[in-house]
């Protein structure tokens, strides 16, 4: 038995969930079974009330399971075209994905950013992280499990209308891929990844990799060439300071002996739709010698530990600041494209600068 076969029964397997006797029915001949189970197999609380039906009839309909004890269990044929057969207590047994699990290792192997979250629009669809071929560009990373053709053209799109960057889309196999699907993907600029392809199973059952993540993302690399004065931020037209959302990220970080503190050199900029990693030399806020952080990204860091404020009970006296916020808001009005002053006088009245962006610190998600 090949992978494809494993591959093609997850795609059709509503939610990757099945009594015990159809994973075995389906995989249980090949070799990697045994590894593919310990590890990404989990036992749930459902007991099967049907199974599929093993006998060559011509109605093909599920079997209902009657459980008389636990030692007495029958599949019986609705229909009455068959005599009922008997069925052991781990046969009803109902086994799903560990879909965590799954999606971490499908990360590793592929070099992802594992950022897992469940999409509300797209039936049977995940957001499984993000590529970054290099520091401020970001390619989010879908992966979905679709049964017709049809359904995997309306998650293509509906991804297409939501993300206005490319991304990458995984799917079990290319078995539901129509030219359709593909002209929307190519239109957009995006990838189409089949687990068929770029994947195989260990004979211990673990993810294996066919070919390097660059190889499979090759369409994503980005040219090291471009220098930083060049980068902008791809600002949606219509954005106001107010709707950019700024957050530091835990690593990389370099130490900053004048103020002795370790400052991350990473933000994720989230705008709209548009979703990217910028560094300080990207942002023009490192110095050209040797790449470390000017004065005004440090005091972007501090706005951040304060979630947009600066006041006396900070690390940076604001009385100290002034040509600071005035570099600082002149790097974000050149990066951005945007005008009007993103950080606000000073406040008499409560005594502090407050950021008209939204921004964090490392580690946490919540504005």
């Amino acid at each position: 038995m090949s992978d494809c076969v494993l591959w093609q029964y997850l795609e059709d397997l509503p939610g990757q969930c099945a009594p015990w006797c159809e994973w075995e029915s389906h995989i249980g001949n090949w070799p990697g079974f045994s590894g593919f189970q310990k590890r990404y197999l989990q036992l749930t609380k459902d007991r099967a009330t049907a199974v599929e039906c093993r006998t060559n009839c011509s109605f093909g309909c599920p079997r209902k399971v009657v459980e008389h004890s636990p030692d007495d269990i029958v599949a019986v044929c609705p229909e009455q075209e068959g005599k009922p057969y008997s069925l052991n207590a781990k046969d009803i047994l109902v086994y799903s994905i560990k879909r965590n699990t799954f999606h971490k290792d499908l990360c590793s192997n592929l070099g992802i950013e594992f950022r897992e979250s469940k999409l509300d629009d797209c039936r049977r669809t995940w957001r499984l992280g993000d590529y970054i071929p290099t520091a401020g560009y970001i390619f989010p990373v879908f992966i979905s499990f679709q049964e017709e053709p049809g359904d995997l053209v309306e998650v293509v799109r509906t991804l297409c209308l939501y993300h206005s960057n490319p991304f990458a889309l995984i799917i079990p196999t290319r078995r539901c891929v129509t030219s359709k699907t593909e002209n929307l993907l190519n239109l957009h600029g995006s990838l189409l990844i089949s687990l068929n392809e770029e994947k195989f199973f260990s004979d211990e059952g673990r993810l294996q990799t066919v070919r390097p993540a660059s190889d499979v993302f090759a369409k994503f690399q980005v040219s090291n060439s471009i220098s930083a004065h060049e980068i902008k931020f791809a600002t949606p037209e219509g954005t106001k300071w107010s709707d950019i959302q700024i957050r530091f990220l835990e690593s990389p970080t370099v130490y900053v002996k004048k103020q002795d503190i370790y400052v991350s050199t990473s933000i994720r900029v989230t705008v709209g739709n548009v979703d990217r990693v910028i560094s300080c030399e990207e942002a023009g806020m490192a110095k050209k010698n040797n790449k470390m952080p000017k004065d005004q990204w440090i005091l972007l860091y501090a706005f951040a530990k304060q979630r947009g404020r600066l006041d006396w009970s900070s690390d940076h006296p604001p009385q100290q600041v002034v040509k600071q916020k005035q570099e600082l808001s002149k790097s974000l009005k050149k990066f951005f494209g945007l005008d009007g002053n993103p950080i606000e006088d000073w406040d008499k009245e409560e005594q502090c600068y407050r950021c008209r962006f939204r921004i964090l610190p490392e580690g946490d998600e919540g504005y």
